[in-house]
This record gives C-alpha cells, structure tokens and sequence, in this order.
C-alpha cells in the first residue's frame, strides 16, 4: 500500500469506475497524494474474476464498492475508465446517481458524439462533465501521462488534477474536441503498428524479413527500425490489441459522423484484433513499456503461421 502525503489534497474523495490496468495505476497515485479512493468494477460479479480486483484494490489501497452507486456516493471526482464500449452504458447509469458538487471525468477513447452524448446525460443530473484524451500509454508513465481535457470546467479541472500530481492541459469548453485530437492521432499511430505487422508477417513468411528491415532502416534513418523498433510496434498490438481495435472501431464513427470513408480505420481495428489473439508472453512483454531491452519481434509472434498453409487452413 502507497504511503499517503502529509499535504492536504485538492479534494477528499474520488471514484473510480472501471478497475482494469489504468484503474490501478491512478489509484496509487491519488491515495499516496492523500485522497481516498473508492472504486467499482462489474467484474466484481464474476467469481472467476473478483479475487485480481480485489488483489488490484489491497495492492494500492482502494476501497471497493459493489455498485456503481455505492462508488460515486461522495466522490468529487469520479473518473470512468471502462472498455470503449461500456462507456456510453457506465455514463448513463452514474448519471442517475450524480449530483451537483461532482464532476464525472470521462478518460474512454470513444468518437465525439459519444462524449457528447455522455456529457448530456450527466449533467441533466447536475453533476459536471469533463472528457479526457489519455494521448499517450499510461505505463510507463502513470498519472504523468498527458491528457487533454475539455469541458466548460476543464480548467479548473486541469489545476485540480495538476495539484495532485497528474499532467493535464485543458483544451477546449466544447465537448468532442479533445477526443477528435486524440483518435485522430490514433488513425496515424494504431494505423503504422498495422501496417508494421502486416509488413513483418508477410516478409517473414517470403523469409526477406531482414532486407526489409534494411530498406526501412536506409529510408527512415532516425525511427529505429535497426534498434528494433518494429518489436515495439508489434508488442504493443499483441498486449493491447482488442483496447486498441476499439479505439480504431471509435476513429470509424467518427469519420462516419464527418461523411468520410470509414474503411481503413476499420481494417485498421481488424489487424489490431486478429494479432491480440496471439498468446502472450509476460515475461517478453514486459519490456515494451519499460526503459530495458526490446524483445526480437520473431519471439513476440512464436509459432504464428504466417505462410501458404496459414492460409488453407
């Protein structure tokens, strides 16, 4: 358990909805800078998955509730970082129990009408809403991520999140702003891990792997593709994948929304999807987001068929 600051936090309590791998990761940080942490996840109603939240909770210090309600009772803060699908589900019921004095901080990757529509359900209960853009993996860098955040109090947010050791910059009052930066950027950045992976299954099943590699070295000297930057690109698609695909079916709607051609966003969420399927070594993935070694991207893949019989199968 987090050791907690003898300073007087900017607020008392926060919730958390949502108790996956960013859930952890804030709550730490907030109990250690002496903020009381409350937090719920639905999973806590599978036997087959309470006992790691639980684990998660003793670890860092949180309380759990057993409903969303219960979570929010209180809160100042309650943030939601739940699935890209669960977000606009999880906005509308905390909605019901929300009130004024309480801000509802949205950090899902979801198009800007969702955000939208998530902002207008909340505050139909009295409570403000503020939208996040997390631009950046949590790990390594915990609540020192970037994140964009918009709102008509996104900056008096900002400073409240700021003073209790996050790194936030308020961009816009309108809501969907911040979330256009942020999947925008996604189509770019989960855009080239697909094209990476496709590029290094498909030259690894002629054998020319190496010769790509050169080429792209010889072309774009200053990437990394001669430091192994291609094993990060395809690690982080393995450990993150189906998060990422969701992004990316998010990216879809909202180019849907603007009337442009949605089909590379999706098929950007199909490879994202298809490689997350491949089993994960733990212990070759824990070097993406740290500072060590990259693993050799071979390993990452193993025995992953990638030739002709791939395909008659």
């Amino acid at each position: 358990m987090q050791q907690t600051s003898n300073r007087q936090p900017p607020v008392a309590a926060v919730a958390i909805i949502g108790f996956g791998e960013v859930g952890p990761i804030f709550a730490a940080a907030l109990i250690a800078a002496g903020v009381r942490v409350t937090a719920h996840d639905v999973k806590l109603g599978d036997a087959a998955t309470r006992g790691q939240i639980e684990e998660r909770a003793q670890r860092c210090g949180a309380r759990l509730a057993e409903s969303l309600r219960a979570a929010v009772e209180g809160a100042e803060l309650v943030f939601s970082a739940v699935t890209a699908s669960q977000a606009e589900p999880v906005a509308r019921e905390a909605a019901r129990f929300l009130r004024a004095g309480q801000t509802f901080i949205d950090l899902n990757s979801v198009s800007p009408k969702v955000k939208q529509r998530n902002s207008e359900a909340v505050r139909r209960g009295g409570a403000a809403y503020v939208e996040s853009a997390v631009m950046a993996p949590v790990p390594p860098q915990g609540v020192k991520v970037p994140m964009l955040l918009g709102g008509e109090t996104a900056e008096a947010v900002c400073a409240t999140l700021n003073a209790l050791g996050m790194k936030t910059q308020a961009v816009a009052r309108d809501i969907g702003l911040a979330s256009a930066i942020k999947l925008c950027r996604s189509i770019m950045i989960k855009g080239m891990e697909a094209m990476c992976v496709q590029s290094m299954l498909a030259a690894r099943a002629f054998g020319v792997d190496e010769r790509v590699l050169a080429s792209l070295h010889a072309s774009f000297p200053g990437v990394g593709w001669d430091k192994g930057y291609e094993a990060y690109l395809i690690g982080r698609v393995i450990e993150h994948g189906q998060r990422r695909s969701e992004e990316m079916r998010e990216a879809a709607a909202m180019l849907g929304d603007l009337g442009m051609y949605t089909g590379l966003a999706e098929a950007i969420a199909a490879i994202q999807a298809d490689l997350a399927r491949v089993g994960r070594d733990e212990a070759l993935l824990q070097d993406i987001d740290g500072k060590g070694a990259l693993p050799e991207w071979r390993a990452l893949l193993g025995g992953q068929s990638t030739g002709p019989e791939a395909a008659a199968s």
